[in-house]
């Protein structure tokens, strides 16, 4: 017979399948039965959970956010947005992250305050970054027309101080970049990218380029066509991929030349960016690589030109 893990406690209010659920994992059960009791958890349960969330071992901790969220992806009826927002505050950064990244399509208004207090106080700068991804999305929403329970104006400051910041980190700053280039209308970002593009760090370079993308504007396209002729692959790759975001067929030409790069991720990032964008000239390239039975990714190839047909008129279609 199991020992109960908490055995000088008295029953908790919200304990109900929490509690038996909680020392399975202990135990290592991840079974389906054990995990669909932290689904959809009411305010006593998540209070237990809370209060008993470390008495699960780091390790446990881990699995048990992969194991959730994977159930999620599986089943739309399983939700576990409170058990994320619990696991934010845990000691581990991986599990932060993790919780961070469970929660991205959570529509709750709360979240992108507290992804703003993750940014500006979290002690790890790879929970900082994660931060900052997420609260790309609520940048999406506000240019949609959804506040999200945060303004534009807030995070243009907050991203464009973090952005200027030279003591902040490069993976932090390239996040937050990425971030506020969905207000690419504004000056400020506008700004930032040119200045950006200036840095020694490669990294921030690099995002810089992947920002130009996410501003959705065509203002860009010359300085990334000059781009993807850089000797570096990830600033071709950013380069290509960014061209994919805006979806201007001028790019179509230096995009035909790197589906045969060198560097197998430049080459599925042009083949992505030919798909987005395309209409006849994209589609024409993609035919054309499709035809060469010598090439490495058909695959990669069919998507690309499944994509891309989806851009014309059936009609059009073989031609």
């Amino acid at each position: 017979m199991a020992t109960p893990i908490f055995p000088d406690r008295q029953p908790e209010s919200g304990a109900g399948r929490l509690a038996p659920a909680i020392q399975a994992i202990v135990g290592g059960d991840f079974s389906r039965s054990r995990l669909v009791a932290f689904s959809d958890l009411d305010r006593a349960s998540a209070s237990y959970l809370r209060q008993n969330w470390r008495e699960i071992p780091t390790r446990e901790r881990h699995a048990l956010l992969l194991a959730l969220a994977e159930l999620a992806d599986e089943s739309v009826e399983f939700t576990f947005g409170r058990v994320f927002r619990i696991a934010l505050t845990d000691p581990d950064p991986i599990i932060r992250q993790l919780a961070i990244r469970d929660l991205w399509e959570d529509q709750g208004s709360d979240l992108p305050g507290i992804f703003v207090d993750i940014l500006r106080t979290d002690v790890s700068d790879d929970v900082r970054a994660t931060a900052a991804d997420a609260l790309s999305a609520a940048a999406d929403a506000i240019v949609d027309g959804d506040s999200r329970g945060i303004d534009r104006e807030t995070l243009i400051v907050l991203f464009d101080q973090i952005v200027h910041n030279a003591s902040d980190s490069p993976i932090v700053r390239r996040r937050a970049l990425g971030a506020i280039a969905a207000f690419g209308d504004d000056l400020r970002i506008v700004t930032a990218i040119r200045q950006t593009l200036d840095e020694a760090d490669q990294t921030l370079v690099a995002g810089a380029i992947y920002a130009m993308g996410r501003t959705a504007s065509a203002r860009w396209i010359p300085d990334l066509i000059e781009f993807m002729h850089s000797e570096d692959a990830e600033l071709r790759f950013e380069s290509a991929r960014a061209a994919g975001l805006i979806g201007d067929a001028d790019a179509v030409p230096e995009l035909s030349q790197l589906v045969y790069d060198p560097d197998v991720e430049v080459r599925i990032a042009a083949l992505d960016a030919l798909g987005a964008i395309g209409g006849p000239a994209a589609i024409r390239v993609l035919r054309e690589v499709e035809s060469d039975e010598s090439y490495d990714e058909p695959e990669d190839v069919e998507e690309a030109l499944d994509a891309a047909l989806l851009t014309v008129n059936p009609l059009d279609r073989q031609s």
